[in-house]
C-alpha cells in the first residue's frame, strides 16, 4: 500500500508521539499530497489507515469544506472497497462466514479481521445477527484492539532510498535535518517506523522511541 502511494507521488511520514490520538492524517501542501501515519498500529490497520487517507485525498481534494462525519464514512468505504474489492470478496465464498473463516480469509487482502467482517456484512454476506456474533467472538480473541499474529508494518521504499543515498554521499541525519531547517529529533520522528535511519559512522539503527516533534494541522484527520 505504501509503495503504491509513493509510486503515485504521495509523500509518507510518521505521526509524532504527541499526535498519538490520531490514526492518520492527510493534506495537500503546494499541490503535493502528504499522508502521516501512526506507527503504533498493526500492519493490517496501518494499511487500512493509508487507504482511508487516500480516500480523503481522492474524494475530498484540497479545497472542499468537509462535512467531517460524512467524509469519514466515505473514506472508510473507499478504503474497504480499495483493499477488499467486491468481486474478490464474493469469489472467496464468505457467505455466513464464521470467525475462523474470517481469520483465514483476511490473509488474502492483508486486512484486519474486524475490517473484513464489516466488509462481508456490507456486501450482504452476513446477517445483522451473524455480524454481531462474529464481532463479539473476534473481540474475545483480541481482535477488537489489536491483530494477534498480524503482518509486519509496511515500510517506505522512498525514504529508505533517500537515506541510503544520503549516507553514501557522506550525509548524516544531523546534516539532512539542518538542510531542511528542522532538528535531528524532528527528522527522526517523521521517519520513525517507516524505514531504518542512518546514523553517524555510516551504520544503521532500527526504530527508536519516538520523541516530541512538529505540531501538525492536517486538512483531513481522524
Amino acid at each position: 500500500m505504501l509503495h503504491l502511494l509513493e509510486a503515485h507521488g504521495v509523500r509518507i511520514y510518521s505521526l509524532t508521539a504527541e499526535n498519538n490520538e490520531l490514526d492518520a492524517c492527510s493534506l495537500y501542501w503546494h499541490l503535493q499530497p502528504f499522508i502521516f501515519l501512526s506507527t503504533a498500529k498493526s500492519g493490517e490497520r496501518g494499511r487500512f489507515d493509508a487507504a482511508h487517507e487516500l480516500g480523503h485525498l481522492v474524494l475530498h481534494g484540497e479545497y472542499q469544506t468537509l462535512n467531517r462525519p460524512v467524509a469519514e464514512v466515505e473514506a472508510n468505504r473507499f478504503a474497504a472497497a480499495f483493499l477488499m474489492p467486491q468481486a474478490s470478496v464474493l469469489a472467496q465464498g464468505l457467505r455466513d462466514a464464521t470467525p475462523a473463516r474470517i481469520l483465514q480469509a483476511k490473509r488474502t487482502w492483508k486486512v484486519a479481521a474486524m475490517a473484513l467482517t464489516h466488509r462481508v456484512q456490507e456486501l450482504g454476506l452476513l446477517t445483522e445477527w451473524g455480524y454481531r456474533t462474529a464481532c463479539v467472538q473476534l473481540s474475545r480473541l483480541g481482535y477488537r484492539r489489536s491483530e494477534p499474529k498480524g503482518i509486519p508494518r509496511e515500510s517506505s521504499q522512498l525514504l529508505a532510498k533517500v537515506l541510503r543515498s544520503a549516507r553514501d554521499e557522506g550525509e548524516t541525519l544531523a546534516t539532512i535535518a539542518a538542510a531542511v531547517g528542522i532538528s535531528e529529533d524532528e527528522l527522526q520522528d517523521h521517519v520513525f517506523g517507516l524505514t531504518l535511519t542512518a546514523i553517524d559512522g555510516g551504520g544503521y539503527t532500527g526504530p527508536q522511541t519516538p520523541r516530541a516533534g512538529l505540531h501538525l494541522v492536517p486538512s483531513a484527520d481522524r
